[in-house]
Formats: C-alpha cells, sequence, structure tokens
C-alpha cells in the first residue's frame, strides 16, 4: 500500500511525509483516550520510533495508517500499565512511611529477602513485579526464553516463600518466650 515500500526501502522522506500525516491525528486520539497531554507526546513519539524499527516488517495488506493507530494502540497499553504499575508502587511507598515501625519492619525484611535472591533472579522478579513487565517482555529484554523467566520466577517465590517461613516461625518462637 501507499508509503509501505518506501518506508521498508528507509526512506527518510517518505518517513517525514507519514510523520506530518499522522502525527497530529495519533496525538488527537491518544489525548482523547488519556485525557494527558504528556501521555499522549509519550505515545505518538514512541509509535513512530517503533514504525521507524519495524518499517521492515509492515505488512502490504494493511494501510499505513492502521498500522500506526494499532501500533499506537499497543504502545498506550503498555505505557498506561507502566503508569499504573508505578501508581501502585508510588502508593506502597507513601503508605509504608505512613506505618507503623512493625509494618515498616515487615516492609524492610521483604527487601532484605529480595536483596538475598541471585543477580538475575531479582532482576527478573523487579521487572516483572515491581515494573509490571510481561514474562514476554523480560524475556526480549534480557535475551532469554519467557520459560526461563517463568523458571527465575518460580524459584524467586520459593526463596521468597521460605525467607518468610523462617522470619515467621522466628517471630513465633520469639513471642513464646517474650509471653513466659
Amino acid at each position: 500500500m501507499e508509503y509501505i515500500a518506501e518506508l521498508a526501502s528507509g526512506c527518510l522522506q517518505t518517513f517525514q511525509t507519514v510523520y506530518r500525516l499522522y502525527n497530529q491525528k495519533l496525538y488527537a486520539y491518544t489525548l482523547k483516550k488519556t485525557n494527558s497531554e504528556y501521555m499522549a507526546e509519550e505515545v505518538v513519539q514512541l509509535t513512530f520510533i517503533r514504525l521507524w524499527e519495524k518499517r521492515n516488517s509492515l505488512s502490504a495488506e494493511y494501510s499505513i495508517s492502521a498500522q500506526i493507530f494499532k501500533m499506537a494502540g499497543t504502545i498506550l497499553i503498555d505505557q498506561l500499565r507502566k503508569e499504573a504499575v508505578s501508581q501502585r508502587h508510588l502508593s506502597v511507598v507513601e503508605t509504608a512511611q505512613n506505618q507503623p515501625e512493625e509494618q515498616q519492619l515487615d516492609i524492610d525484611l521483604l527487601e532484605a529477602a529480595i536483596e538475598q535472591i541471585a543477580p538475575v533472579r531479582k532482576k527478573v522478579f523487579k521487572l516483572s513485579k515491581l515494573e509490571g513487565y510481561s514474562y514476554k517482555e523480560i524475556a526480549e529484554l534480557l535475551s532469554i526464553s519467557p520459560k526461563t523467566v517463568e523458571n527465575h520466577m518460580s524459584k524467586a517465590l520459593k526463596q521468597l516463600r521460605a525467607a518468610f517461613s523462617s522470619i515467621i516461625s522466628l517471630a513465633i518462637i520469639m513471642s513464646a518466650i517474650i509471653d513466659r
């Protein structure tokens, strides 16, 4: 279809033309969906970066407009999910700062237990649980298979459960000693 062959061949002029044609439309679409100028600008920028990076895999079966808006939709979902994860973590941090000392100790213990996880496993765990990446995205980021990501997560969670199991057992013993 129009523009696709030229984009695939790396024609910068065609890319600039496509950018001029769809930049404002994409911005308006995203702004309407998010009510956030920042998010709309971010999605537009990331969409055109992805368009350039994926120019060789564009399909001649679909219009350039359909493909751009599909990319934008995917990027928008990713950005909203990351924003939601970020807000959740901010909420947890704010809540933790306002918690009694005992609950802060639990958070500190969790952070210490996470730090004891092997480096790659810890990175996989943080990307998944703290940053909200999917196993597939983590696999791509770290150049490993999704199954390897799954194995790392399984072992990380098992290690954390074991750490908390021993902490809880210790707390029960300490409580029994104090109550005597």
